[in-house]
This record gives structure tokens, C-alpha cells and sequence, in this order.
């Protein structure tokens, strides 16, 4: 029985995902171009990349485009402990990894009739490790509730735009992740000693959320946009049971939400100053945190059979893991401001800043999910030239980019004090990241 046991709960485990966080984009931007002036994109976005920022901006090009992206991060967070009893030192806390991922997309207006005033698009963003992942931390551990497992994730966004007039376009698309449900059953003969039934079912469904946009051109100077994108999350329910005969039967129910991206509303505008060859940008967001769900993962444990039963001791051996945890999120702005020059027609520099206020409070109490104030600073540039091997006659662009994503020192203090199971603490540090883009027009 104990083998028995250890399989089915390591088996659950092995599919278990257990913590949510904002979606990779959200938190590193998309693109080179994207992330090297800010992620001020809303009114900016020209390429396959508009299929997150803005599905409207699809329009903006004539010409099939298509794109490849490679984003590495190195983070340098840190969890300064202050333990003042020795059960305290005895917690350890848990640190991102570094990761890289991958992505491409294409752009494709489309002629004939409609003139080029329809335009789809496709992006995915495929980590390089791992398709699918989210680590299941215990909530009481110190850790980055933002950077822990964001990037371990598979990612499609597909859009459709539509210019109305010579001054206004609008699209629509979706963003794409997938529900992982399934069960697992071992059935044991304990006279004999052996397992009579095996079965593990594990089911992978889309789940898809909104994106949609539109761009105002009142000027050849100055564009305006408008985004919205609707909250995201992975489900994930994996039921399993363990029979023994007739006489003792383990259901073990583990359930819950991951992968949360919330609700964002978007507006910002992009203005040319043509002397200085000058592209000019600035978004607002409003995130709304307030909705995420709980991150602990449901866990029940259901003893029945005739053995229990017949002791009476059913009921009093199911296992349950409480109330909820009230994360008491809020709702945030993010601001965002980019700059974009031309000193050379081949040759285009960029910069940008982000403010990106916390919307976790302080954890004082028994659970350490940990979010700081971040201040994001980009600097990149890109470079034009034809193809060398004279394959295609339209210019090629090369993009580099690196962000540093600074979070402000939080001193942490427990309301328990010495009786808390972590003791009090300082979180803060650094994510460093670079970005490698390449986009021709076809």
C-alpha cells in the first residue's frame, strides 16, 4: 500500500502546476523593437507584435512581414532573511532561474479588392526549455510572485484588423494557453501484492481571451490607440484515486488557477517630430490585479471504503487545505514612455521607461508572495541593410535591445514576529535581459 500511495501522489505532482503569474509579455514586453522603447506601444506597433499590443496596428504595413525574436534574462533578485528564532532558518526561500524563449510571427495584408485594408496576424512565444510550467511553491516560502515561472509558457496570438478609412483601423484577435484536466486510477490487490489497473488520462484544452484595439490616425504626425485584453489563466484539475479491494479507497482532488495575466486596459498615442527624425511615445494601462484568483493550488483527500467505514473513521480521516488565501490585490496603472530616432536612414535608436507600481500589499502575514515597485529601463537600436545574398530584394532589419528591470528594495516585517513561520526580510534586486530581433518585408 505505502508503494501504492507514493506513486499515485507522485504522479499528480508530476502534473501539478501550482503558482500564477502575469504573462511574459506583460512583464518583459514583445519584441525588440517593443521592449526597447518601453513597451509604449499601443499607437507603435507595426509588426506581428501588434497582435498583443494592438491588433489594429496590423494595418500599417502593405507588405507581408515576417519576424523572429530570442529574449534572455538573467535574474538578480534576492530575499535578505532576518531570522530571530531558529525554526525561522530553518525556511528557505525560492529564486527565478534565467530563461530564454523564442518567437516569430508574420503579418499578412491582404489586396485584391479590399486594397490592402484587411490584415491578419500570427505570433507565438515558444520557451526554449519548456512548453508548459509553473512551479508549485508552498505559499508560506519567501518568493517572486511575478518572475517565479511566467516565462515557462506557450503562447499563441492570432488577430484580424481592418482599416475603415485612411484614418482609422480596428482588430480583433485572441490570446491562447490550455486547460489541463485529467485523473489518475491504481487499483491494488493487497493479498497478492500487485496492481491490477493503471490508467492516467490527462486532457489538454484551449482557453482563449479577447484582445482587441483601435488606432486613430488624425495627422500624418500623430496616432492615437486603444487596447483592451481580457484576463487569462490555466485551470488545471487532475483527480486521482488509489483502491485496495473493497476495503479502503484514497481519492486525492487536486485543483486550481495558474498562470493569471490580468484584465488591461490600454491608451497612448505616438507623435513624429520630423526634423529631429523623432518618433515620440507614451501608453497608460490600467491592470486590474483586483480579479486574481487565489494562487494556492485545492487539495481534498476523501478515505472511503468498508474498512474506514466500518470503523467509522471515514469522515475524520478526509483531509482538506482550508479556507482560501485572500491575496487583496488592487488594481494598478502602469506608464510607459519610449523614444525612437533615425540618425541614419539604415540606423534606428531607441530607449524607453516603464513605471510599474506593485499591486500585492506588503505580506505580513502568513503567506510570502513578494511584489515590488519596478522601474524598467531599455535601451536598443536596430540596423537595415539588403540581403548580402541578393535572395530578397527588400531590406532586412537586425534589432538589439537590453532592459534592466530595477524593483525597489521592500522591507518586510511580521505581525507574529518571532512566532512566524519565516521571520521578517528584504526583497529586491534586478532582472537583466537582451533581445535579438530580426523582420523582413516579404
Amino acid at each position: 500500500m505505502g508503494r501504492g500511495v507514493a506513486w499515485a501522489v507522485v504522479a499528480a505532482l508530476t502534473l501539478w502546476a501550482g503558482q500564477p503569474a502575469a504573462s511574459v509579455f506583460d512583464v518583459y514586453g514583445f519584441g525588440a523593437r517593443g521592449r526597447g522603447m518601453g513597451n509604449a506601444q499601443v499607437a507603435a506597433a507595426d509588426d506581428h507584435t501588434a497582435t498583443f499590443y494592438n491588433p489594429a496596428g496590423l494595418t500599417r504595413n502593405k507588405r507581408v512581414m515576417v519576424g523572429v525574436g530570442l529574449l534572455l534574462t538573467q535574474p538578480a533578485l534576492r530575499i535578505d532573511r532576518r531570522p530571530s528564532a531558529p525554526h525561522q532558518a530553518a525556511t528557505q526561500a525560492t529564486l527565478p532561474d534565467a530563461f530564454a524563449g523564442l518567437h516569430v510571427g508574420a503579418v499578412f495584408p491582404l489586396g485584391g479588392l479590399i486594397d490592402n485594408r484587411v490584415a491578419l496576424g500570427v505570433a507565438l512565444y515558444l520557451p526554449t526549455l519548456t512548453l508548459l510550467k509553473a512551479d508549485a511553491i508552498d505559499a508560506q516560502i519567501p518568493q517572486f510572485y511575478r518572475y517565479q515561472s511566467l516565462p515557462d509558457k506557450f503562447v499563441v496570438l492570432a488577430s484580424g484588423a481592418f482599416q475603415i478609412t485612411d484614418w482609422l483601423s480596428v482588430g480583433a484577435g485572441v490570446q491562447v494557453l490550455a486547460t489541463l484536466d485529467g485523473g489518475i486510477g491504481i487499483d491494488l490487490e493487497f493479498a497478492n501484492r500487485r496492481v491490477t489497473q493503471r490508467s492516467v488520462q490527462v486532457d489538454i484544452q484551449p482557453t482563449a481571451a479577447p484582445v482587441a484595439g483601435v488606432l486613430l490616425r488624425p495627422s500624418r504626425t500623430l496616432h492615437i490607440g486603444a487596447s483592451f485584453r481580457d484576463a487569462l489563466q490555466l485551470e488545471y484539475a487532475l483527480p486521482s484515486a488509489l483502491r485496495i479491494d473493497q476495503l479502503l479507497t484514497l481519492a486525492i482532488d487536486i485543483r486550481g488557477t495558474v498562470l493569471y495575466t490580468p484584465q488591461v486596459f490600454t491608451l497612448g498615442a505616438t507623435y513624429q517630430i520630423e526634423p529631429w527624425h523623432l518618433l515620440t511615445s507614451a501608453d497608460v494601462s490600467w491592470a486590474r490585479w483586483s480579479q486574481a484568483p487565489d494562487p494556492s493550488p485545492v487539495f481534498t483527500l476523501d478515505v472511503q471504503g468498508t474498512l474506514p467505514e466500518g470503523l467509522g473513521l471515514g469522515e475524520r480521516l478526509d483531509v482538506g487545505n482550508g479556507a482560501p488565501v485572500r491575496l487583496r490585490f488592487r488594481d494598478v496603472p502602469v506608464v510607459r514612455l519610449g523614444l525612437e530616432q533615425q540618425p541614419h536612414p539604415q540606423v534606428h535608436l531607441r530607449g524607453g521607461y516603464t513605471w510599474r507600481p506593485s499591486p500585492a500589499p506588503v505580506p505580513t502575514e502568513a503567506f510570502n508572495y513578494i511584489d515590488t515597485d519596478a522601474h524598467v529601463f531599455a535601451l536598443g537600436g536596430s540596423f537595415t541593410f539588403q540581403d548580402p545574398l541578393e535572395v530578397r530584394r527588400n531590406p532586412i532589419s537586425i534589432e538589439l535591445v537590453y532592459q534592466a528591470t530595477v524593483l525597489t528594495d521592500l522591507p518586510v516585517q511580521k505581525t507574529a514576529g518571532p512566532a512566524d513561520p519565516v521571520g521578517d526580510y528584504t526583497a529586491g534586486g534586478v532582472v537583466h535581459s537582451v533581445g535579438l530581433g530580426f523582420r523582413h518585408a516579404l
